[in-house]
C-alpha cells in the first residue's frame, strides 16, 4: 500500500472495538462531506476522492473490516450497517453543519445503502450497486452468475488482500467444473479455506434482498447510476422503483465500468463533450441545494430522511444517446 500524499489517515472505532482505517481529503473550505467505504483499497480511490474535494466536499474513503488497513475479519455484505453507521457518527461529529453524502459504486454501493439504513444522511449518490449475496448470485431469470462470481470471490472475497485475477482460461475451466459438479465442491476443489468456503456457501444460499424492508423508511434524495451493459442492471432498477424519496436514474450505454467499459472511441468522446457522469451529479447536487462545482455554500438541509408524513415520490431520469451525444432528460412518475 501506498498511502496518498494528499490525504491524511483516518480511524473510526467500530462498537466491538474494532479499528476502521481510511483516508480523508480535505479542500481548503468544506461545503459538504461525503463518505465511500469499499473492500478493493480506500488508497486506490484518490481520483474520485479528488473529484468530490474538487466540489468542495471533505472526502472520507475507509476500507471495510477485514479488508486491506481495517482490522477485523472480512465477511463480504455481512458487516456493513453496524460499522457503516459508526463511521456516519464519527464523521457528522468532525463535520457538524455540514450535508453529508454516502456515495459507491458497486460493493460500495451496498456500504452505502446498509449506512443509510442505521445513520441519518442527506443524500446517497450509488453507481452500478450490488444490492446483497443473491443479487450479486444470480440474474434476474435464475440464472447463476458463474463467471463473474467465481472470479470475484478468487481475487476479492478470501482474506485481507486481493489475489491475483484467473486467467481466461483458468476462469473458464473453474465455471465449468462448477457447472459440472456443483459449486460447493468445485471450491473445496479449489483449495480455499474453511472461511472462504463458508461465505461461498452463503453466496448461493442467500435470499434476496427485501427492498421494502431493508430501505421502505428511508426518504434522502437518491442519485442512482446504472449501465445498459451492467450485469446488475436490473437490480438497479428494481432499487428505483422501490425508493420512497425523490430519485434519479441515470442510463447510458456503459457497463459495470462506467465509461471504461464503452468501446466505441467515438461514443466515449461525444460522452466527455457532453460533461460525462459528472454533468448529470452536478446537476442533481445542486437541485437538491448540496454543494456542486458552481454552487454557493449551503448548510446541512433538514434531512428527508428525518421528517415525517408522506413519501416525497419525484422519479426522474437522464439517459445518455450515444447517437446524438446528448443527455434527455425525463421525468418517469
Amino acid at each position: 500500500m501506498t498511502p496518498p500524499r494528499d490525504a491524511r489517515l483516518h480511524t473510526v472505532v467500530a462498537d466491538d472495538g474494532a479499528l476502521l482505517r481510511g483516508w480523508a481529503w480535505e479542500p481548503a473550505e468544506p461545503r459538504g462531506v461525503v463518505i465511500i467505504r469499499t473492500p478493493y483499497g480506500a488508497w486506490r480511490h484518490g481520483d474520485t476522492a479528488r473529484a468530490w474535494s474538487g466540489r468542495g466536499y471533505r472526502c472520507v474513503i475507509h476500507d471495510v473490516r477485514g479488508r486491506h488497513s481495517s482490522d477485523g475479519e472480512w465477511h463480504p455484505y455481512l458487516a456493513e450497517r453496524g460499522d457503516g453507521r459508526a463511521v456516519v457518527e464519527a464523521v457528522r461529529a468532525e463535520n457538524p453543519g455540514l450535508p453529508l453524502v454516502l456515495s459507491g459504486g458497486s460493493y460500495a454501493a451496498h456500504t452505502a445503502l446498509e449506512a443509510a439504513r442505521a445513520a441519518d444522511v442527506d443524500a446517497l449518490v450509488l453507481l452500478v450497486p450490488a444490492l446483497g449475496l443473491a443479487e450479486t448470485a444470480w440474474d434476474e431469470n435464475g440464472r447463476p452468475h458463474l463467471h463473474h462470481r467465481i472470479g470475484w470471490w478468487h481475487q476479492h472475497g478470501r482474506g485481507a488482500r486481493s489475489q491475483p485475477p484467473l486467467t481466461e482460461e483458468e476462469l473458464a475451466a473453474r465455471v465449468a467444473r462448477a457447472t459440472e459438479v456443483g459449486v460447493y465442491r468445485a471450491a473445496e476443489e479449489w483449495g480455499w479455506s474453511r472461511v472462504a468456503l463458508s461465505g461461498w456457501g452463503r453466496l448461493w444460499s442467500a435470499p434476496a434482498v427485501d427492498l421494502d424492508r431493508a430501505y421502505g423508511a428511508l426518504r434522502a434524495p437518491l442519485l442512482l447510476i446504472r449501465g445498459d451493459h451492467d450485469f446488475f442492471f436490473a437490480d438497479a432498477g428494481r432499487l428505483a422503483a422501490a425508493w420512497r424519496g425523490p430519485v434519479h436514474l441515470v442510463d447510458g450505454p456503459w457497463g459495470h465500468r462506467l465509461a471504461a467499459d464503452i468501446d466505441d472511441d467515438e461514443v466515449r468522446s461525444r460522452l466527455r463533450r457532453a460533461g460525462g457522469i459528472g454533468r448529470v451529479l452536478d446537476s442533481w447536487l445542486a437541485e437538491n441545494g448540496l454543494p456542486s462545482e458552481e454552487s454557493a455554500p449551503v448548510s446541512a438541509p433538514a434531512s428527508p430522511a428525518r421528517e415525517q408524513g408522506p413519501p416525497v415520490l419525484r422519479r426522474t431520469r437522464s439517459a445518455f444517446e450515444p447517437d446524438t451525444g446528448r443527455w434527455r432528460y425525463e421525468r418517469t412518475a
